[in-house]
């Protein structure tokens, strides 16, 4: 059997995997694993680049100590953050997304070419994160000397692999988060950046996931025995993820929760019309040139917030703590938009607690105020959103879907998936956990031919991997609160 590793880089932390084609079975198993998270230098908030690598080079170490020699590796990342090169160097370390600074040029840029006419030619509609587009055109703004002195805008995944051996070709999947890419085309968006003055010259070629991109350099890792091939998986997590969502004949719709949530239906060509941008929802490139036609939801992050709040004043803040805690509480209580205003600098600044608490307030809701309420306002908020979405892409479709597909760290909140189950209405089929880094190996198996499609890759999942299912219950009371939610919203 051929060794195939998925490193997984996250918000905060990433993983090490190693599968394998075992005749009609997944064989595949977590390596190693590290925590992960932005830091403050120079007065960014940015990717610790080094950092990364060193723990990259641990996992291949790990991997090869444990089932030998490697025949390939490949690195995703979650999406939309870069960095520019000169003289085949990184300048500096990438912006991390949720740096408030990135976003205050938003103004200038939506002056110049509104939503519209950037959801047209690049198919990418939501304006809840800022996406590489923003961030290109802030550090033109802020930096123009670094920007003119560039050869090469790099996406942080191909930083990466760069570092190991490979070339600095991203993959389409990658480039489709950036609101930089023409998803009818496949080729960059250069007539949206020619609008903004922003430089086209040093865009790198896109290539499709799956094509090899180098070889494990001597220099990196040097004690390991083996040089894998460094491939392209598709190397943004979340189209990954969605590879290894274990759709059935007549699945299409996915849940894939992690510091972002993203609701979405896999489909085979783009949605890029008048409905879709009513109601906000994105396209973006998937395995085998599918589209995940999609919104995204502010996730789990603003629980992992409140938890470190929570920790640092002695209160309970371990997950089976909070989640006994809530269990004491009334369901359906004050909401929350995920998205609003308040949350969408991601707290990396300011007590995410006294913003929900502030949120309720004026609102003209109950304030939830201990560590319980506060769970639950959090968790029932994050269902209802992603559902009222959720309903939106349906619409906007025309998809009636059968049942959710979850995948990702939430898979083991049995209270959240409940929640899920009745805010949508669906059948939730949950698992499995580690989709992305799975996704990953699918992709790469594929690309060796030890699959033929990454549909069999998912019917191996279904029939090899353990899969929870969850029966939609109180539907009148959340049918209310998915209502409530959308008045919030609207």
């Amino acid at each position: 059997m051929s060794n195939h590793v998925a490193v997984d880089v996250g918000s905060n932390g990433g993983t090490v995997w190693v599968g394998r084609r075992d005749a009609d079975r997944l064989d595949v198993s977590e390596v190693y694993r590290f925590d992960n998270g932005p830091v403050e230098r120079d007065g960014r908030y940015v990717w610790d680049t080094r950092t990364l690598l060193d723990r990259v080079a641990e996992g291949l170490v790990a991997a090869e100590r444990e089932y030998g020699d490697l025949e390939t590796v490949a690195v995703e990342t979650t999406g939309l953050d870069f960095t520019f090169f000169a003289d085949d160097e990184p300048m500096r370390d990438p912006y991390f997304y949720r740096d408030p600074a990135v976003t205050s040029t938003l103004d200038d840029l939506l002056d110049r070419v509104g939503k519209r006419d950037v959801f047209e030619q690049t198919g990418i509609n939501h304006w809840n994160v800022p996406n590489s587009l923003w961030q290109y055109h802030y550090q033109t703004q802020s930096a123009p000397d670094l920007v003119d002195a560039a050869d090469t805008f790099v996406m942080l995944p191909q930083v990466l692999t760069h570092a190991m051996g490979g070339t600095v070709h991203p993959d389409k999947s990658i480039a489709s988060t950036t609101q930089m890419f023409d998803i009818e085309s496949g080729t960059w968006a250069t007539d949206l950046l020619d609008e903004l003055d922003l430089r086209t010259d040093i865009l790198p070629d896109l290539k499709e996931p799956g094509t090899t991109v180098g070889t494990l350099d001597p220099s990196f890792a040097p004690a390991l025995d083996s040089r894998p091939d460094i491939l392209l998986t598709t190397t943004h997590d979340t189209a990954c993820a969605v590879a290894a969502t274990p759709f059935g004949a007549d699945d299409q719709t996915f849940l894939c929760t992690g510091s972002w949530f993203i609701v979405g239906i896999e489909l085979d060509e783009p949605r890029v019309t008048d409905e879709a941008f009513a109601v906000e929802a994105s396209n973006e490139y998937g395995a085998e040139g599918t589209t995940r036609f999609l919104k995204d939801v502010t996730g789990f992050n603003l629980l992992e917030y409140a938890r470190e709040t929570w920790e640092s004043e002695g209160k309970p803040h371990e997950y089976d703590a909070i989640l006994d805690r809530m269990a004491d509480t009334e369901p359906f209580g004050p909401l929350i938009d995920p998205d609003g205003d308040l949350f969408m600098a991601g707290t990396l600044e300011g007590d995410i607690v006294e913003k929900i608490q502030r949120y309720c307030r004026e609102t003209d809701q109950a304030v939830p105020t201990g560590v319980g309420e506060l769970t639950r306002c959090l968790l029932e908020s994050l269902a209802a959103k992603t559902a009222y979405a959720l309903s939106q892409l349906e619409g906007a479709a025309g998809v009636e879907s059968e049942q959710l597909n979850v995948v990702g760290g939430g898979v083991r909140n049995e209270r959240f998936l409940q929640m899920m189950a009745g805010a949508t209405g669906l059948p939730v089929v949950a698992g499995p956990v580690e989709a992305t880094s799975i996704g990953n190996l699918l992709v790469q198996m594929n690309a060796t031919e030890e699959i033929e499609s990454i549909a069999e890759g998912r019917r191996l999942i279904r029939e090899t991997m353990a899969l929870d299912e969850y029966t939609p219950a109180n539907r009148e009371a959340w049918t209310a609160t998915v209502d409530r939610m959308a008045s919030l919203v609207e």
